[in-house]
């Protein structure tokens, strides 16, 4: 019989139930993803500043019985972290306090060194999900099959989230196992057992409406050039932006305000940073609780609706 005339026929074989068909667009991005060299390097490098959370544990930990370690711990608390209520707390009972230094170091972690990788990962990675299947036509052979554009998009999304978990939530849950590990005592599980969840909590605040920007910039154009460029800019005017706000803000002392309440919407960094916050239960009572919520929950609801029309348009184009 010529080929021709065999024409379609109906799949014979095994099918991978729907609930999981997103994980061959998934599993394809991620090998395809991981093949780069400098990805991998960048990846490696993500991973240094869980060391630094690490010592930090083991300063506290170690400042519970000796007062040199619990002084230069209180300092970071108070320097860094700006906290001073916290590091009269953590000097007078470091014990009593160990939930919220434990918090405030998980927090640094996802908030500078993290927050910067996943930034510079995603803007390698996130542009070329959907820009390349536009251009070579490749997503013509995904959806071929039996998978919606719903399906696609949470398999291109859930690349990014694998990035994510590798970047931010596996090294930060190594930091609190280790922590439990240096700790004198067993019964810093029942004062810490909480810190698992925030971190997932705070690893789900940050891969929704990052991933959905990201995926949202992808769709829109066939060079992923222009998707890395507004994913960057979007970061960088919004970081800006709020620095020259602020600045302007610190010499009015009239302003009883929170400058993060004020002008924190410019900038996703800020935005997030206070999600993140909320997250590990160290927010700042004058801070607003429900406009960073709001606003991830929003850029996550178009960014992923203005993707799935896009992906729907094509189709049926």
């Amino acid at each position: 019989m010529p080929l021709l005339d065999l024409g379609y026929r109906s799949w014979e074989g095994n099918r991978t139930p729907r609930i999981l068909r997103w994980t061959v667009v998934a599993l394809t991005g991620i090998t395809m993803v991981w093949r780069g060299y400098w990805l991998r390097s960048m990846l490696v490098i993500a991973l240094t500043p869980a060391l630094f959370s690490v010592l930090g544990f083991f300063m506290f930990e170690q400042g519970i019985k000796q007062p040199e370690p619990r002084r230069f711990v209180a300092r970071i608390v108070q320097q860094q972290f700006k906290s001073p209520e916290l590091a009269k707390s953590l000097t007078d009972d470091p014990d009593a306090a160990r939930h919220d230094v434990w918090a405030q170091f998980l927090m640094w972690f996802f908030r500078y060194p993290q927050a910067f990788s996943m930034v510079v990962v995603f803007g390698l990675v996130a542009p070329r999900l959907i820009s390349y299947d536009l251009r070579s036509r490749a997503y013509l052979l995904y959806l071929s099959r039996p998978m919606t554009p719903f399906e696609y998009l949470v398999g291109k999304g859930a690349v990014l989230w694998f990035l994510l978990t590798l970047i931010a939530t596996l090294p930060a849950l190594f930091v609190y196992f280790c922590g439990v590990l240096l700790s004198p005592q067993w019964q810093v599980i029942e004062q810490t057992w909480d810190l698992p969840l925030r971190i997932l909590l705070a690893t789900i605040a940050l891969a929704l409406p990052t991933s959905a920007a990201a995926i949202c910039y992808s769709s829109m154009t066939t060079e992923s050039r222009f998707a890395g460029f507004a994913w960057f800019a979007t970061w960088v005017v919004g970081w800006v932006t709020y620095a020259v706000l602020t600045s302007t803000e610190m010499f009015d002392p009239s302003d009883s305000q929170t400058l993060v309440s004020k002008w924190q919407f410019i900038s996703p960094y800020h935005t997030l940073g206070q999600l993140q916050a909320i997250s590990f239960g160290i927010s700042n009572d004058q801070d607003p609780f429900w406009f960073p919520v709001i606003a991830s929950v929003l850029v996550t609801l178009i960014g992923f609706f203005v993707a799935y029309r896009r992906i729907a348009g094509v189709l049926k184009a």
